[in-house]
């Protein structure tokens, strides 16, 4: 029997959560889906939560690979992706039981390319594919940024240039834990230069894309400041305001091609 929806987790030494995170994929309404879970190196007892839940449910597919990051982790689960929808899930987060069933409805109802639904963080703005399901075939050609840290932000720049339907539903489909110092939330001087890689990926996309210098600024400023902001007010430390102020020293919004 056919699968609709492919959910795909990146795994880095998350064994504190690892197991409710793959609890809720478990028990959702709709059992229509494949979870690929991806462990990225992790050195604690992830792999042998991953074995665990595969071992009683042939639904998850377990890979594994040396770290590369999360955007790493999750194109190696894209590059074998057989469904038409795909979803995605942080580690240590939470789908609402009925998530894949309302997602999938309401993408195949409206047939679009991707739909955003809502998550705890009670924001109408996002940035983020774990609030989204997407229909694979539209997003196919599309891989996200090899690092940990603006990945997500690349990946939907990259498909702002595309002509994709997108659909908003208000269902809180998804709970994210904040705060718990994650391998695709911890803010560090790496986490910070792999930040402004990812803007510098998507400055570069832009000019190929012919996109006029006072437009990109336009829109890539907002990014920088409100990431910039969130590093002094919510993750300030020496080394990171140090990281903060080497990136931006370096970085222009528009330079020469």
């Amino acid at each position: 029997m056919s699968v609709s929806v492919s959910i795909i987790v990146g795994v880095y030494n998350g064994e504190k959560f690892l197991s409710e995170l793959l609890d809720s994929i478990r028990n959702q309404t709709c059992s229509d889906w494949v979870c690929i879970c991806v462990d990225d190196g992790s050195v604690d007892s992830s792999a042998e939560i991953l074995k665990y839940f595969s071992d009683r449910d042939n639904r998850f597919r377990i890979l594994s690979r040396s770290n590369g990051g999360v955007g790493a982790a999750r194109n190696m689960a894209l590059d074998i992706v057989e469904t038409p929808y795909v979803m995605f899930a942080d580690q240590d987060d939470i789908l609402m039981p009925n998530a894949v069933a309302v997602a999938l409805d309401t993408i195949k109802r409206y047939d679009a390319d991707m739909v955003r639904f809502k998550s705890n963080r009670g924001v109408n703005h996002s940035i983020f594919v774990w609030e989204h399901i997407f229909r694979y075939e539209s997003i196919k050609n599309v891989r996200f940024l090899e690092i940990t840290g603006g990945e997500d932000t690349a990946f939907f720049w990259e498909l702002g240039f595309m002509a994709l339907k997108s659909v908003v539903v208000k269902d809180e489909l998804y709970y994210c834990r904040p705060n718990q110092g994650s391998f695709s939330r911890a803010v560090s001087p790496k986490y910070i230069q792999n930040v402004f890689a990812g803007y510098t990926y998507m400055r570069k996309i832009a000019q190929e894309r012919a996109m006029g210098g006072m437009v990109l600024a336009r829109k890539l400023f907002p990014h920088l400041f409100w990431f910039s902001l969130s590093v002094i007010v919510r993750h300030l430390s020496f080394r990171n305001l140090c990281a903060l102020i080497s990136e931006l020293r370096k970085f222009s919004i528009v330079r020469e091609r």
